[in-house]
């Protein structure tokens, strides 16, 4: 057990250091010798634990990735109306996306900034089309929608979005976000874009 917390304890180092560098320079200018430096190790010891520095960013994306099992209950939200499927969606799956990313905001802010360089946004974005898949796709449809079409609108709205967000200076808190993307997503931009300039022009959309 103490190896464990003494390996455990190591890799933190590592990935802590890794992280404080990507903020400091280009992921290309960061040699092994930096990343020993600030984590307080010998060169020896990083190698260890990661071949280079490209799978530990890897690992590190992987790590997190991981940590996002609750799109795996896609298929516990179904109830009997689309209203309280709707609302279990909010409290299951978005809530407690946005929470995981709000409570380690420092490393999504760090490598969604890498853009190509990192694999997150591509590993976030087959998750989500592993589970839509799964748990909604019928047939590679979604009432009537080509499923990859469906997949690709959806992960990449969401996406975008946790981008901005993050880097938003006036970062909005968990819950406004998540009831900002739930009405967006629940009423359609085009619905609410409509509906807004019709309020705009005092325009009843009763008659």
């Amino acid at each position: 057990m103490k190896e464990d917390r003494r390996v455990r304890k190591t890799r933190s180092a590592i990935k802590s250091s890794f992280i404080e560098l990507l903020n400091e320079k280009e992921l290309e200018k960061i040699t092994i010798q930096d990343i020993a430096d600030r984590a307080d190790i010998n060169r020896g010891t990083f190698y260890l634990h990661y071949e280079d520095k490209y799978l530990l960013l890897s690992d590190m994306e992987d790590e997190f990735i991981s940590q996002m099992t609750f799109l795996n209950h896609l298929h516990n939200i179904m109830e009997k109306n689309p209203e309280d499927t709707a609302k279990n969606f909010i409290n299951i799956i978005l809530k407690n996306m946005l929470q995981h990313i709000s409570d380690n905001i420092t490393f999504y802010q760090t490598i969604l900034q890498l853009n190509r360089k990192s694999k997150l946004e591509e590993k976030i974005y087959s998750l989500i089309g592993e589970n839509m898949q799964k748990y909604i796709s019928t047939n590679h449809e979604i009432e009537g929608i080509p499923e990859k079409y469906f997949h690709s609108y959806v992960a990449g709205a969401t996406i975008s979005t946790v981008k901005f967000w993050v880097n938003d200076p006036h970062r909005l808190s968990v819950e406004d976000l998540t009831n900002h993307i739930f009405k967006i997503i629940y009423n359609g931009p085009l619905r609410i874009m409509v509906q807004h300039q019709y309020k705009a022009l005092n325009i009843d959309t009763a008659k």
